[in-house]
């Protein structure tokens, strides 16, 4: 794709110019590099609309869901006459003004099973969207934590820290990424970490007000891993210049680290309001037509969604927002580009990133942690990298881009596990 007045080259928005891509052998060592630059995204390459995969078939019951209660997007102008008349409650009119969509969390009846009610409710409200309110999970796997080998974790962090070698990343200064506008979906951000006090970061939290926040060692570790200062024996984030956008939707719900689809929705529209230009979600959620909505709006709006593929196993079903056709779904591999052994695996995973024992900071000190959540951060900054590049935040035309730079893993070509492979760019940062 040639540069357009649309498409401005880097070096003429910012005076960066775009990547440099690392070129390898056979087996997998780095031989040469090469400039990238968004004149490789030929349009006449660009990739298909990746297909979504069909509607989960489970019934509503059988999905972990906020219990009693539906959503509503898109209601009639008497959905509050039509609620009452039926025996339900709103609980809350939601307005995402940046999704444009007006949306009610409503409880149901008492008399009537979950699937009865969202049956009743889609027959007195048929150009509505209806669904159940579900319970996400924190897509994260297992992990060492810092504990009484803190301080072996610590001496040895750079040899230990092997995942930004993997993609070729290297150090950058603490400037990288100035001007980019990045987002997280994820859990509570401690904004105090040495590695964020003075980073352009600004936090929100959106769940429920009588539940307690949760996460914070996950969140915290994906906000430095994206934008933390570079400090001595400390790599920083991959663009510690940029400004991050970072939404927390998980609390505790009965002993458990949970989100919910409304919480989900909400730090989307959250996003899309304050200009985020790529998010990286660490969540696992089913189909859902309100997830389809949320995250195709998202699209429509200019938000390039980078995605956690899930951890449960190959067999698992699609993981959302992953499994969306506007995300970009990520798996995780180790030091030996072996894949993470409770990765998803599926049609809609794009690409793959080190995920598996990589050295983090948390409010607690240096943690190794495991996970497909843990690889998303490297395809969010390589994301952001072609934005800046003045890609167009159209997510078909930047998988044909990335899949350029892409280390073929698994069977020939894009695969159910890998993907199109390991991406590997250096930005091109001073």
């Amino acid at each position: 794709m040639a540069a357009t007045a649309q498409e401005p080259s880097a070096t003429e928005r910012t005076g960066h110019s775009g990547w440099t891509v690392l070129e390898y052998d056979t087996q997998g060592r780095v031989v040469g590099t090469r400039r990238g630059s968004v004149s490789e995204g030929a349009v006449e390459d660009a990739l298909p609309d990746a297909a979504a995969p069909a509607p989960d078939a489970r019934p509503a019951h059988e999905k972990a869901v906020e219990s009693a209660e539906l959503l509503v997007a898109d209601p009639p102008a008497e959905a509050e006459a039509i609620l009452g008349r039926l025996g339900f409650s709103l609980l809350e009119r939601i307005t995402l003004d940046a999704l444009a969509v007006e949306m009610l969390r409503v409880r149901t009846p008492d008399d009537l099973t979950l699937p009865e009610a969202m049956r009743r409710l889609r027959e007195a409200m048929p150009d509505a969207l209806i669904d159940t309110n579900d319970l996400l999970d924190l897509s994260r796997g297992a992990g060492r934590g810092a504990g009484r080998d803190a301080g072996r974790v610590q001496i040895a962090q750079t040899r230990q820290d092997y995942a930004r070698d993997a993609v070729g990343w290297g150090q950058v200064p603490e400037s990288c990424g100035k001007g980019l506008v990045l987002g997280q979906i994820d859990g509570k951000v401690d904004a105090k970490h040495p590695a964020l006090i003075d980073r352009d970061l600004v936090y929100e939290s959106l769940i429920k007000a009588d539940r307690r926040e949760t996460a914070e060692d996950h969140g915290t570790a994906i906000a430095i891993m994206l934008i933390g200062k570079p400090r001595p024996g400390r790599s920083g984030g991959l663009l510690p210049g940029a400004k991050l956008y970072a939404a927390n939707i998980f609390e505790y719900w009965k002993g458990r680290r949970k989100g919910n689809l409304a919480a989900l929705i909400r730090a989307i529209d959250w996003l899309v309001g304050n200009g985020v230009q790529v998010a990286n979600l660490a969540i696992e959620g089913g189909d859902n037509v309100l997830m389809r909505m949320a995250t195709h709006a998202a699209s429509a709006k200019g938000l390039i969604m980078v995605a956690a593929a899930g951890n449960h196993g190959p067999e698992a079903r699609p993981a959302w927002p992953a499994a969306a056709a506007e995300s970009l779904a990520v798996t995780a591999i180790d030091r030996g580009l072996e894949l993470y052994p409770f990765a998803n695996a599926g049609p809609y995973i794009d690409f793959a990133a080190p995920g598996v024992d990589v050295l983090t900071e948390t409010p607690t000190g240096l943690r190794q942690q495991s996970g497909t959540s843990m690889a998303t951060p490297f395809i969010t900054a390589m994301v952001a990298l072609h934005l800046d590049a003045g890609f167009p935040a159209d997510p078909d035309k930047i998988r044909a881009s990335m899949k350029r730079y892409a280390h073929d893993l698994g069977e020939e070509g894009r695969d159910s596990r890998f993907g199109w492979g390991l991406v590997r760019l250096r930005p091109n940062c001073r």
